[in-house]
């Protein structure tokens, strides 16, 4: 089974841009999150239409999904109107014939809402449009945004990567229940270096997730 995760705009595109946050960065950590959850928690690959700071059109994400050819799709958003504007929305292809995206629009999105539950957030309600990325990928899709980056409150929770691990964990159950994913079997680790200072393996830790996508872990010992 593989998960193919759509972290929307990067590079030239920063997408909305609100209390100093940037709709490009939040949506890459949430889908790199999401996928870090899905390859250790499940039996599942994942793949990333982007994993850093780079642009892509709307087609070519879909192309990029298509020729992997995933199983599922999920592209990540923020949204933004006003200060006051609020909320958590998924999105399918409103002529979708596809039962299963609209069971993976429901699981997500019921898997979200729960966890947005203790903050407040406002349910905006689960919706169909004729977005190019839900339009032109084969397989279910789906597309979410989360929270407004226009309010200062909703803002404010976006800086948190703990909230931010919470609403990946949530994609992530809601995508494993869709794709009947069993959990993992116990995971064994490579150690890729040893290095004299922390500063050192930081950097060539962000040199591989810049360049492969890999998650990498510095621990002392």
């Amino acid at each position: 089974m593989l998960i193919a995760l759509d972290p929307g705009h990067g590079g030239s595109d920063p997408g909305a841009v609100g209390n100093g946050l940037l709709e490009k960065d939040i949506t890459l950590k949430l889908a790199l999150k999401t996928g870090t959850i899905l390859r250790t928690q499940y039996d599942c690959d994942v793949m990333y239409t982007r994993n850093r700071d780079v642009s892509l059109t709307l087609s070519e994400r879909a192309s990029i999904a298509n020729r992997s050819k995933a199983d599922l799709f999920c592209s990540f958003h923020i949204n933004s109107f006003n200060a006051t504007a609020k909320g958590f929305e998924t999105f399918r292809y409103s002529k979708t014939t596809k039962e299963k995206s609209i069971e993976l629009q429901k699981n997500v999105h019921e898997e979200v809402m729960k966890a947005l539950k203790p903050y407040g957030i406002m349910d905006r309600g689960m919706k169909a449009e004729n977005f190019a990325v839900v339009r032109e990928t084969i397989m279910p899709a789906l597309l979410t945004e989360t929270l407004f980056i226009s309010n200062p409150n909703e803002a404010k929770l976006l800086k948190s990567d703990a909230f931010l691990d919470q609403v990946a964990a949530a994609h992530a159950a809601g995508i494993a229940k869709v794709a009947g994913l069993k959990s993992a079997e116990k995971k064994h680790y490579l150690m890729i270096g040893s290095f004299s200072s922390k500063a050192e393996a930081e950097k060539n830790a962000k040199m591989l997730k810049e360049e492969y996508g890999w998650v990498v872990h510095v621990k002392e010992g």
